[in-house]
C-alpha cells in the first residue's frame, strides 16, 4: 500500500483522478475542488482560501507500492480523503474509496443504484448491508484495508496536530473537554457501505485485519442526484422578487412581498442555525455560497428577514434546505433548490494549469449535482423528485473511536 499525504490543497492529477470515478467520488471530489478555490470570491464576503486551511490535509490510499501513475493507474484501487480536523464539532473528514463504483465510467443513468426509487414506504436508513451485498469478500477486505489506513493517519494527525490547536485556537481546544474529544474520535462522511465493512470483517481467510471499528454515532442519509440538464428553470438571474401568490401584508393580511438575496450576516446565519440539529458554525456558512429569499422591507435603512434559505455545502451538496411556516406550499423549497444549482454548479469546472478551480464557468461544471436526504423526510424527497433527482446510494455521518482503529501497520 502508497499512502500520499499532501497538507492543504490537492494535486491537479488527484482531482483528475476523481473525476474519472464520478458520480461515486462526488462527495470527496468536490470538497476538495472547494479547498482548491472553487468558492473563492463568490462566498458573502467576496473572500478567498476559506476552502482549507494550515491544519488541512489530503489522503489518498493506493493499493499499489508506490502512486500509479498514466492510464493503468487508473484503474489502481484506492481510498481518498479530506481531513480537516478543527472544524469539529463539524464534520472533519470525507472519505471515498473506488471500491463503492457500481460501474466505471461513463456512467449511464440506469447503471446508478435503483433500489425501491419509487417505493418509499419501503425505504429504511440503514442500508449498509445492502449496499455491499454483491460485493466479493476481496472486495470488502481491500476496501477495509484502504480505509482504515487513512483512519489510521487521521489518528497520527490528530494526535500531532492537539497541542498545537490548543496554543493556536485556546478558545475551543485549551477547553479539557474539547481537546479530549479531539484526540478520541473524528466525525466522517462516508458511504455507508463502507460503514458497514469497517463494522464487520469479513472471513480471516480474505481479511486479516480482524478490527471491529467502533462508532459512537452513526446517522445516515439518502443520496440523490440531479444532472444540471434536468434541473428546470424556476427563476431567472435578472428576477429580484418571488411572486408568492399571498395576499400583500401592505393590504392589511397576508405577507409581505419577497426579494432574492443570499445568507450575508450574523444575523442571517443566526436565524439559520437556529432552525436546524445539525452543528453548523456562522464562520462557515458565511463561506459558502447561498440562495435566499428575505420579506421586502419598507422602512428606510433595514433589511427584512429570511424566510427561505439554501446553500452549496463545502462537499457540493444542497444544504439546509428551509422555508419558514409562514410561506411553506408555496414552491420556495423547491424554487430555492434549482436556483442554487443552476447558479453555482459551474463553479466546480475544469481544472486549469495551476490546480485552481476555474471560475470562468460554463454554467454547468460536469453536471452533476447532489443532496443528502433522509428516508423518513417525504416533503425533501418530493423536492427532489419534482427537479429530476434520483435516489442512489446511501451516505452516513459516522463518529469514529480512534481506539478502535488497532495498530497502525
Amino acid at each position: 500500500m502508497y499512502i500520499e499525504d499532501v497538507a492543504e490543497w490537492p494535486t491537479q492529477a488527484q482531482l483528475r483522478l476523481l473525476r474519472a470515478h464520478l458520480p461515486y467520488s462526488l462527495p470527496v471530489l468536490r470538497r476538495l475542488q472547494v479547498a482548491a478555490g472553487a468558492f473563492d470570491g463568490i462566498n458573502p464576503a467576496g473572500t478567498t482560501g476559506n476552502g482549507t486551511s494550515s491544519y488541512a490535509h489530503v489522503l489518498f490510499a493506493y493499493d499499489s507500492n508506490e502512486r500509479p501513475s498514466g492510464v493503468d493507474g487508473d484503474h489502481v484501487p484506492f481510498a481518498a480523503a479530506f481531513l480537516e480536523p478543527h472544524k469539529a464539532p463539524e464534520t472533519a473528514a470525507w472519505i471515498y474509496a473506488s471500491d463503492q463504483d457500481q460501474a466505471l465510467p461513463p456512467v449511464r443513468a440506469e447503471d446508478l443504484y435503483a433500489a425501491d426509487n419509487d417505493r418509499p414506504d419501503n425505504w429504511v436508513v440503514d442500508r449498509g448491508a445492502e449496499l455491499v451485498a454483491a460485493w466479493s469478500p476481496e472486495r470488502r477486505a481491500r476496501c477495509r484495508r484502504l480505509v482504515l489506513a487513512l483512519l489510521r493517519r487521521t489518528r497520527a494527525i490528530a494526535q500531532a496536530l492537539a497541542p498545537v490547536l490548543a496554543a493556536q485556537l485556546p478558545a475551543r481546544f485549551g477547553i479539557p473537554s474539547n481537546a479530549a474529544a479531539f484526540v478520541r474520535n473524528v466525525k466522517v462522511n462516508i458511504h455507508d457501505g463502507i460503514r458497514y465493512v469497517l463494522l464487520h470483517p469479513g472471513p480471516p481467510e480474505a481479511d486479516a485485519d480482524r478490527t471491529a471499528v467502533a462508532l459512537s454515532y452513526y446517522d445516515a442519509y439518502d443520496k440523490w442526484l440531479f444532472r444540471f440538464e434536468d434541473v428546470p428553470v424556476l427563476s431567472h438571474p435578472e428576477d429580484t422578487e418571488y411572486e408568492t401568490g399571498l395576499p400583500d401584508k401592505e393590504d392589511g393580511q397576508g405577507q409581505p412581498s419577497l426579494v432574492w438575496d443570499s445568507v450575508r450576516t450574523r444575523d442571517d446565519a443566526a436565524l439559520v442555525i437556529s432552525r436546524t440539529a445539525i452543528p453548523r458554525t456562522e464562520e462557515t456558512l458565511l463561506s459558502v455560497p447561498s440562495v435566499a429569499l428575505r420579506e421586502k422591507s419598507t422602512a428606510p435603512g433595514k433589511e427584512g428577514t429570511l424566510q427561505a434559505w439554501a446553500f452549496v455545502g463545502v462537499d457540493g451538496s444542497l444544504w439546509t434546505l428551509h422555508t419558514e411556516p409562514a410561506y411553506r406550499g408555496r414552491g420556495l423549497a423547491k424554487t430555492l433548490a434549482a436556483r442554487m444549482f443552476r447558479q453555482y454548479c459551474g463553479v466546480f469546472d475544469a481544472i486549469v494549469d495551476d490546480g485552481k478551480a476555474n471560475n470562468e464557468s460554463s454554467g454547468e461544471g460536469d453536471g452533476w449535482c447532489a443532496a443528502d436526504v433522509s428516508a423518513s423526510n417525504r416533503q425533501s424527497q418530493g423536492v427532489c423528485k419534482r427537479l429530476g433527482a434520483k435516489r442512489t446510494w446511501a451516505t452516513a455521518w459516522i463518529v469514529v473511536t480512534y481506539d478502535s482503529l488497532g495498530d497502525d501497520e
